[in-house]
């Protein structure tokens, strides 16, 4: 015998075809959404940087930006946008945390035009991450690499900190800055910038840490330092709680984005501008500003 229309196993059997239907719907929505939506959507993050933890100048704006990873995924027109945005915010002084390219450079001349503009507002300084940094024992294409980004920023007159330390007027004062080599390939040289703890004392002068890898955190603890900024994370890439920690390219996973108290520290983490393979969910491409006070 056969069932009717209206029999309950019917409707249950339509009911059970729509709800796949709609998850299905669902999935390809959010998959689009990733893809497609999100890392195009750039957000800028304002944090404020309590003076007595960060003694720079009253008012300081510093402009944070990371991984812009120029590459298959991420166009020089969006990073100009994110530029664009950052200059926006009326920086005293900005600070570039790594990962500019993915894979090989290209359109050196047009990107180190597009940054130039940063250094042209204000003081520039960068570090290097694992996809620009030197890797001294690795294969020639590495090295060939890395000489091709410090080139980029010094054709754009950014100044380039690789485990070195300078001083920069801002605001009425001085800052200290500092930027360390990428931990992953072995270029992370805490002694060789920064200065060992001795007593509890305190440095004259803010001292800010360009960091790329957050983990790299637990060498510099016996040096001063008064903020670190750091990018690498992502964010997870994908917001979602037990995922985006699971994804984050770190071993500690309590921190993998904005701003934290370490052992009387600041290490702020952003989860920058471009992105791997193009992909993002709830963790939108940022662009951060940290001002004092």
């Amino acid at each position: 015998m056969s069932e009717s229309p209206s029999s309950p196993r019917s409707r249950t059997t339509r009911r059970a075809f729509l709800a796949t239907l709609a998850t299905g719907a669902a999935g390809l929505t959010a998959a689009a959404y990733a893809r497609y939506a999100e890392p195009g959507w750039l957000e800028v993050a304002e944090v404020r940087l309590d003076p007595v933890r960060f003694p720079a100048p009253r008012g300081l704006r510093i402009l944070h930006l990371s991984d812009l990873h120029l590459g298959p995924h991420v166009s020089l027109d969006f990073i100009e946008e994110a530029v664009e945005l950052g200059l926006a915010q009326r920086p005293d002084l900005i600070a570039l945390t790594g990962d500019f390219v993915t894979g090989r450079l290209r359109e050196a001349a047009a990107y180190a035009a597009v940054l130039r503009r940063l250094a042209n507002a204000a003081p520039t300084f960068a570090c290097l991450g694992n996809h620009d940094a030197i890797v001294a024992a690795g294969p020639v294409g590495e090295v060939a690499r890395t000489a091709a980004v410090v080139g980029l920023l010094r054709a754009a007159q950014v100044g380039v900190l690789v485990n070195e330390t300078c001083e920069v007027a801002v605001r009425g004062g001085r800052v200290r800055v500092s930027g360390l080599g990428d931990l992953w390939t072995k270029q992370n040289h805490p002694a060789r910038c920064l200065t060992p703890l001795r007593g509890i004392g305190r440095e004259p002068l803010a001292h800010l840490l360009l960091n790329h890898n957050p983990d790299a955190r637990a060498a510099t603890m016996a040096y001063h330092w008064d903020l670190m900024l750091s990018g690498h994370t992502h964010g997870g890439q994908v917001g979602v709680p037990g995922v985006s920690e699971w994804l984050a390219p770190v071993k500690d996973k309590s921190h993998i984005e904005g701003l934290q108290s370490r052992a009387g520290r600041l290490i702020y983490i952003t989860r920058g501008v471009g992105s791997l393979y193009g992909v993002r969910f709830w963790s939108r491409p940022q662009v951060s500003l940290l001002v004092v006070g």
